[in-house]
């Protein structure tokens, strides 16, 4: 099945108390990897907080 512009994006989701530090590493990794976008959410009650990025990349080909 050809999947056209879609087939060639990815994502990579990252979720912790601090994911800056995981984000940079994936990163340091995969130098040649076209980030399209971050998205980031943090989330907090009145015990606990965590952090979510997902990040979009166009894969190589």
């Amino acid at each position: 099945m050809e999947l056209g512009v879609a087939g060639s994006i990815g994502v990579k989701q990252f979720s912790g108390v601090a994911v800056d530090q995981d984000i940079n590493k994936w990163l340091d990794e995969n130098p040649d990897v076209e980030v399209l976008d971050i998205k980031f959410a943090a989330s907090a009650s009145h015990e606990d907080w965590e952090t979510d990025a997902l990040i979009i990349y166009r894969k190589e080909e």
